[in-house]
C-alpha cells in the first residue's frame, strides 16, 4: 500500500515538471547560438582596403582614416635682380659664398655709422680684438630740417633686396620700384631685447622714375632733403657688401616684398649735427654763458655796497 502510495507520487511529479519545462526550452533556438559576431579583416586594422564605402553588416571592413597630409607649399623663388651677378640666383648664395663672419679671421660683429654733419655712411667691421675694418662708404641723403633723421642707436636685422620691394605712403596706394630693390628697416630695441619699427624709418635706395605725377619729392640722393629716411645712390653696391659681411637665412616673402633675415643684426649709430646747427649752439652757449657770468658779476658788485 505505501509502495503504491510513493509511486503514484513519484509520476506526479514526473509529470508536474514535464509540464512546466516544456514551454521553456521551446522559446531557446539552439540553432542561433553563440550569437554572431561582426567580423574585422585585417585590411580594416591597417587602413587598406577601403572596399565599398557603403557595406554595412557583419561582414563589411571598416577602414581605420588616416590623418591628412599637411599641404606642402614651394619656398618662394627670389625675383630676377639685376644687382646679382650672373651665376647666382638670389642674394643668399651670394653671401654664402662671401667672407663669413663666422670664421676665425671674421667679423665679430658690424655696424653702420651715419654722420649728419657730413652725410655719410660707413659700414665697419669689428674684429674680435676689437680692431676695425671699413667695409664699403657712401654719401647719403637725409631728413630736411623739418623732419630731420634722428640720432641714436639703431638695429636692422632684415633687409628687403629684391625689385619687388614696396613703399607704403600714408594716403595712397603702394609704390613700386620707389626704393630701387633695397629697404632695410630701422629698429629701435630697449635693454630687454624687444625691437619695434622706429617712425617707419629705414635705409633704402631711391628711383625718381617710379614717382607718380601728382607726388612731389625731393628727388637728390645727398644732403639734406628727405623725410627723415637714409637714402642710398647706389643700393647695389650697399646690398652687396652688407649680406656679404652678415650673411642671411633663407628668402621670405611678405605684403611689402621678399626678404632676408640677416644672420648677424646690424647696429647703426646716427651720429653728429647737421651743418650750420653746430655754430647756432656754440653761440646759443656762449651767449648763455655770458649772462651768466654778468649775473654773478652783478651780485658780486651788489654785495660790495652792503
Amino acid at each position: 500500500m505505501i509502495e503504491r502510495s510513493l509511486m503514484s507520487l513519484f509520476l506526479a511529479c514526473f509529470l508536474f515538471a514535464g509540464l512546466v519545462r516544456g514551454p521553456v526550452w521551446a522559446k531557446i533556438d539552439h540553432s542561433s547560438w553563440p550569437p554572431p559576431q561582426e567580423v574585422i579583416s585585417a585590411d580594416a586594422l591597417s587602413g587598406e582596403g577601403q572596399g565599398d564605402a557603403g557595406a554595412t553588416g557583419p561582414g563589411a571592413t571598416h577602414p581605420v582614416p588616416s590623418p591628412p597630409e599637411p599641404e606642402k607649399t614651394a619656398p618662394p623663388q627670389a625675383p630676377d635682380d639685376p644687382c646679382l651677378p650672373g651665376l647666382y640666383k638670389d642674394w643668399r648664395e651670394l653671401s654664402q659664398n662671401a667672407h663669413s663672419g663666422d670664421r676665425e679671421d671674421g667679423f665679430a660683429r658690424l655696424r653702420i655709422v651715419i654722420n649728419r654733419s657730413d652725410f655719410n655712411l660707413a659700414l665697419e667691421g669689428i674684429r674680435r680684438d676689437e680692431s676695425v675694418e671699413e667695409i664699403y662708404r657712401t654719401p647719403v641723403a637725409l631728413g630736411d630740417i623739418d623732419s630731420p633723421t634722428p640720432d641714436g642707436e639703431f638695429v636692422i636685422n632684415h633687409v628687403y633686396c629684391y625689385p619687388d620691394v614696396l613703399f607704403f605712403p600714408a594716403d595712397a596706394d603702394p609704390i613700386p620700384g620707389l626704393y630701387k630693390g633695397f629697404f632695410a628697416p630701422l629698429l629701435f630695441c630697449d635693454d630687454d631685447g624687444r625691437c619695434e619699427r622706429f617712425q617707419d624709418l629705414g635705409l633704402h635706395g631711391f628711383d625718381a622714375a617710379a614717382l607718380p605725377n601728382h607726388t612731389r619729392f625731393r628727388v637728390d640722393t645727398y644732403g639734406a632733403v628727405t623725410a627723415g629716411c637714409i637714402r642710398l645712390p647706389d643700393p647695389c653696391k650697399f646690398k652687396s657688401a652688407l649680406t656679404a659681411a652678415a650673411g642671411i637665412g633663407p628668402l621670405k616673402r611678405n605684403e611689402r616684398g621678399s626678404y632676408h633675415w640677416l644672420n648677424k643684426p646690424v647696429q647703426v649709430f646716427i651720429t653728429g649735427s647737421y651743418p650750420g646747427t653746430e655754430d647756432e649752439t656754440t653761440l646759443s652757449s656762449m651767449v648763455e654763458e655770458g649772462l651768466l657770468r654778468l649775473h654773478d658779476g652783478l651780485k658780486n658788485l651788489w654785495g660790495a655796497f652792503q
